[in-house]
C-alpha cells in the first residue's frame, strides 16, 4: 500500500501537469512512481526528465539497458520496476531464463556475453557498493566506449534513485 497517497490526474502539483500529460502520451498512463513524486512539481519535472532520457535518448541497446535496469531491480527488490522491465527486457530479446540470472548469477552465467556480464557486475557492485570495484570497470571499458559506459552508470544510478523513491513511498504496480 502506498504510504502517502498518488497525485491522481487533475490532482498534480503545479508544474507536474505537462509530466503527466508527456507520459500519458507517450506510454498510455503516469506510472505509479510519477504520481507519488505528483505532489510536487519541480520533483515531477525531474523524474520526467530523467524518464525522456532513459525511454528515448540513449545510445546503448534496449537490451544492455534492460540488463542493467533489471539487474538494479533485482538486488534491491523492486518488484514494481521488475513489473514494468521483465515486460521490456523480454520485447529487447533477453529469455526468461536470463532475466531469472540477472544479479550476482550473472557475473558467470553462460547465457550473457563477456560485454552483458560486465555490465551486470558494474550494476550490481554499483547497487551493493556504491562504487564499483576498478576490475569492473576495467571489465566495462574492455566492451564498450566511454559515451556507452557513462550511459550504463546513468542507467543504473536511475533505476537506484526510481527504486528508492518507489520502496520508500510504498509503490504499487499500476492495474
Amino acid at each position: 500500500m502506498a504510504r502517502i497517497p498518488y497525485a491522481e490526474k487533475g490532482q498534480e502539483a503545479e508544474g507536474a501537469t505537462p509530466v503527466y500529460e508527456q507520459l500519458e502520451q507517450a506510454m498510455g498512463l503516469v506510472p505509479n512512481v510519477v504520481k507519488l513524486l505528483g505532489h510536487s512539481g519541480p520533483a515531477t519535472q525531474g523524474i520526467g526528465t530523467l524518464l525522456d532520457i532513459y525511454f528515448g535518448q540513449l545510445s546503448i541497446t534496449d537490451r544492455v539497458r534492460e540488463i542493467a535496469y533489471l539487474t538494479v531491480a533485482r538486488l534491491n527488490g523492486c518488484d514494481y520496476c521488475q513489473g514494468h522491465h521483465v515486460p521490456a527486457a523480454r520485447q529487447a530479446g533477453l529469455l526468461d531464463m536470463q532475466i531469472e540470472d540477472l544479479g550476482e548469477d550473472g557475473f558467470d552465467s553462460g547465457e550473457f556475453s563477456e560485454p552483458e556480464r560486465a555490465v551486470i557486475r558494474f550494476a550490481y557492485e554499483t547497487t551493493r557498493d556504491v562504487k564499483a570495484s576498478d576490475e569492473a570497470m576495467e571489465e566495462l571499458k574492455a566492451h564498450f566506449s566511454n559515451q556507452a559506459i557513462a550511459e550504463i552508470t546513468f542507467v543504473v544510478a536511475s533505476g537506484n534513485f526510481i527504486q528508492r523513491v518507489g520502496k520508500n513511498l510504498g509503490v504499487e504496480l499500476e492495474g
